[in-house]
């Protein structure tokens, strides 16, 4: 099959496997960077677990929790094949992607020999003065979690700002930071690979060589990156790499934490209860090896059947024609908004042309005059379904010096016509603010 031939089969033509276009047919959904529709194969094996199966996993030694226990764990091995990971790598499910940092964060918090012969900058554990490493771009759920970690233990954050006209992260303005973080220990670096606002792929390859330079701990939020193109940590090589199903076809209430063995096997637990222990006495209970020392009590299977689904059916379809589809999509649009009075926030329609920046089916803009929730509800009005606000990045809008942007996401099932139907959408918000403004 060629790539051409496939490409032609998203869009329009692959709604027939998604029940929302059925219900909603008329209906332009622009909003997938906040969750993703959902095919019926993944909503199928979700029915199939309750119907057929419908038992826990890890307890019994019946044949039905035997079979549910297979497909639970199978789930593990299809995550590990999607993201590239090699065999030093070990999957943990958690209900999303801000849970998984919530681990990380937490028990990096109790952690304090545990981690030194695996990182020459740990020395101890979290103190005064050391620091955590993010951006200017992040999503607060990779920002609050350091917060609240840093009011326990008095570390510092410290921020890599953006380049205001694009939103890229500033080089620049890093390695001056590196500088003044000379004498410092960095402990930890933890940024997002794809923003959520501007769509931007950033290359995280320098600032992994600094966090292993300086001895850090490098985490990657792959929430926007692993639904659009493929990953390979076995070449990217971060030690935890965290996501969310909701955002890849799957269910919402699961996501998965990535992270390297070696790591997890000497990290204090984050969650008490059962399945995560193997003897419990009066006094002091033995917890349970990995995975299932970081997963406490019954967990979401029925989520993970469909998540395993999810990506079944993102691999036939592939990473790689879903990219091509959404960089069409993008550029079609970015283009036709081009045409009509509004600002981009990120990449200008030339860079990205260009290739000077990669970017997925994210464009955020404003249009001068109208703030964007009235441009949302206008849009709605006219059945076209766009994100509004600071999409949990407050400290980017910040940057901007603005309170909110709009945010037109594309993915697999969207078409050209939906970004039709955004043009005549915004055509029609500008002339009735034009009309009762005069």
């Amino acid at each position: 099959m060629t790539e051409n031939k496939e490409l032609t089969q998203l869009g329009k033509n692959i709604r027939k496997d998604f029940p929302f276009y059925k219900n909603n047919p008329n209906i332009s959904y622009l909003d997938s960077a906040a969750t993703s529709l959902v095919p019926r194969d993944v909503i199928n094996k979700i029915i199939y677990y309750y119907e057929s199966l419908g038992v826990s996993v890890h307890r019994g030694v019946y044949q039905l929790a035997a079979k549910t226990s297979e497909i639970y764990e199978d789930a593990r091995k299809k995550i590990k094949h999607f993201l590239s990971a090699g065999s030093e790598y070990e999957i943990i499910f958690t209900r999303n992607t801000t849970e998984a940092i919530n681990l990380i964060a937490y028990s990096f918090e109790k952690a304090k020999d545990e981690l030194n012969e695996l990182f020459s900058g740990w020395k101890g554990g979290l103190k005064t003065g050391d620091i955590v490493l993010i951006s200017e771009s992040e999503h607060h759920s990779n920002i609050i979690p350091w917060q609240i970690i840093s009011e326990r233990t008095g570390i510092k954050i410290k921020y890599i700002p953006i380049v205001k006209e694009t939103g890229a992260l500033d080089i620049t303005a890093f390695n001056k930071i590196k500088n003044d973080l000379d004498d410092k220990d960095v402990k930890i670096i933890s940024l997002a690979q794809v923003s959520n606002v501007t769509g931007i792929v950033y290359d995280l390859k320098p600032f992994i060589s600094y966090a292993r330079e300086k001895g850090s701990v490098f985490i990657v939020d792959g929430a926007q990156s692993v639904c659009h193109q493929k990953i390979n940590l076995s070449d990217l090589s971060p030690d935890f790499f965290v996501f969310s199903a909701h955002k890849m076809l799957g269910p919402k209430g699961i996501g998965a934490l990535c992270g390297k063995k070696e790591i997890l096997n000497k990290m204090p637990v984050f969650l008490g209860g059962g399945d995560m222990i193997l003897s419990v006495n009066k006094e002091k209970s033995t917890y349970n090896e990995i995975p299932y020392k970081f997963e406490a009590g019954t967990p979401n299977i029925s989520a993970v059947f469909g998540f395993s689904a999810a990506i079944d059916y993102l691999e036939k379809i592939g990473l790689q024609n879903i990219s091509d589809w959404e960089k069409k999509l993008t550029l079609y649009a970015m283009e036709k908004l081009s045409e009509i009075n509004i600002q981009f926030f990120g990449p200008s329609l030339e860079q990205v042309k260009s290739n000077e920046f990669k970017k997925v089916g994210v464009v955020s803009f404003g249009i001068n005059g109208i703030h964007p929730h009235d441009i949302g509800t206008l849009l709605d009005e006219n059945n076209v379904c766009i994100r509004v606000g600071h999409h949990c990045c407050q400290l980017l809008m910040k940057a901007w010096d603005v309170p909110a942007t709009c945010r037109a996401s594309f993915y697999l099932y969207n078409d050209f016509e939906d970004v039709d139907n955004l043009i005549n959408g915004l055509r029609k918000t500008i002339e009735f603010f034009g009309t009762h403004n005069s």
